[in-house]
């Protein structure tokens, strides 16, 4: 099996394409050289071909029927059946325990997986400033940690009951560990510049940049059925951090709590311009303000 050939590189126009080198060890005439046969490519899976991620193929005799399903074993096709979760928050598919490969829900293509792990040896920093000159190793997070490991389900590819889970595992990996889970979202975070554009860009039109620039604004939204419950952080001036710890900086303007409480407690959303009134006096001349926000949804 291979993962796709070089098709890019140094002096990529002198290397030979496909196959260019193929032995056979180990055996009692020695190393078997194959780099001359003839070989052919078969392009995609025969499990593909006869859409084994569809539901309408559950009775295909290809499918095994087995009490434990095998455990890292590469290029193999796993099929189960599932209960919908409960509740109406968004879905994810917890694939940490699998290698790499492509999943289906009742036919729906949840797509490719591949929840690589990082060194834990690689240099994260606890924060970081993106300012200046680029290098590979700046602002690494999440050392040790899979590249990701939730992938989100759509409930509307659920059905009542009778759901199949199809999975095709590519190197290797545990299948009994593949969880549903649900993310509730009880807090909600926001963190802006005055230098942010405030611009809708889907609906950006250049010549309204003539007109000025609109202010800098600061958008909270909870979920459907919830609103703001508390505000638990709120600095106008130089904070740092990010969601869930938000500090406060040398520079901050003392009524940024009530100014975003009156705007936004009891509401489903709301929005709060750097440029309120209500933040009073310019406590910082000279220094470019954020705002940073953190509220509880319920």
């Amino acid at each position: 099996m291979t993962v796709g050939l070089q098709n890019a590189g140094f002096a990529y126009e002198w290397i030979g394409a496909g196959f260019t080198n193929v032995n056979i060890s180990g055996v009692r005439t020695g190393t078997i050289d194959l780099s001359s046969n003839n070989w052919a490519y078969k392009i995609g899976l025969e499990g593909e071909y006869y859409n084994l991620f569809k539901p309408d193929q559950t009775n295909n005799q290809r499918w095994i029927p087995q009490s434990e399903p095998p455990k890292n074993q590469p290029l193999t096709w796993y099929k189960v059946n599932v209960d919908v979760p409960q509740g109406d928050d968004p879905v994810g598919i917890d694939m940490q325990s699998m290698g790499k490969g492509l999943a289906w829900l009742n036919g729906n293509a949840i797509g490719r997986y591949w929840p690589r792990t990082s060194s834990i040896n690689d240099r994260c920093t606890p924060s970081c400033n993106y300012r200046g000159t680029f290098i590979p190793d700046k602002c690494r997070t999440g050392c040790g940690q899979p590249t990701q490991r939730w992938y989100h389900i759509p409930r509307s590819w659920f059905h009542p009951s009778g759901n199949i889970l199809v999975v095709f595992e590519e190197k290797g990996g545990d299948p009994t560990k593949i969880t549903f889970s649900r993310r509730a979202v009880t807090s909600v975070c926001s963190f802006v510049s005055e230098h942010f554009p405030s611009i809708d860009l889907e609906s950006w039109d250049e010549s309204a940049m003539t007109e000025g620039t609109p202010p800098a604004k600061a958008q909270l939204f909870c979920p459907e059925g919830k609103s703001i419950s508390s505000v638990k952080f709120a600095s106008l001036g130089n904070p740092s951090g990010t969601c869930r710890s938000y500090q406060m900086g040398r520079c901050h303007h003392p009524n940024s709590l009530s100014v975003v409480e009156k705007a936004c407690l009891n509401t489903n959303s709301c929005t709060v311009s750097l440029t309120d009134e209500s933040f009073g006096k310019d406590l910082c001349p000279g220094v470019t303000k954020t705002l940073a926000i953190e509220a509880d949804c319920s």
